[in-house]
């Protein structure tokens, strides 16, 4: 799907509003990323919930600020959102999905966690003053 202008500032306002951010998003930002996101529209054609699958090696994506809006949550966007970024990753030849979740998200934890997600480890964010967890999935294993 396309992302339009209008789209990206969407995207970029429900990152800002749902997210314990660091560096705000900018309409502009998310569109010169585009190819990286992930979104889904409610029947008027707004975006109620948004995820960014970012390829960071040539065996290395990273899922990032899978989103839902305050009033569209429990209808199943997150999760089928997850699943279409871990699609999206194998179609680019992604072995190896990872994310950071803020400890205490106990929400997103369970979701990634019942993906296949497993915790790596963890560390403290100076900058948001958070403590993260690095979960992995592996999507290909060795030969």
């Amino acid at each position: 799907m396309n992302l339009s202008q209008a789209q990206a500032a969407e995207i970029a306002a429900l990152l800002n509003a749902r997210n314990q951010l660091t560096v705000q998003y900018t309409g502009k930002k998310v569109l010169d990323h585009a190819d990286d996101y992930l979104f889904r529209l409610s029947p008027a054609q707004k975006v109620v919930a948004c995820i960014e699958v970012k390829k960071v090696q040539w065996y290395q994506a990273e899922v990032l600020h899978l989103t839902v809006a305050e009033g569209e949550k429990g209808k199943g966007y997150a999760k089928a959102l997850l699943s279409s970024a871990e699609t999206r990753a194998r179609e680019k030849s992604v072995r190896v999905l990872q994310c950071t979740i803020r400890e205490g998200n106990v929400q997103s934890e369970g979701l990634f966690q019942a993906a296949g997600f497993l915790k790596a480890s963890t560390f403290h964010n100076e900058h948001s003053g958070n403590n993260v967890g690095v979960y992995q999935k592996v999507l290909v294993h060795a030969r």
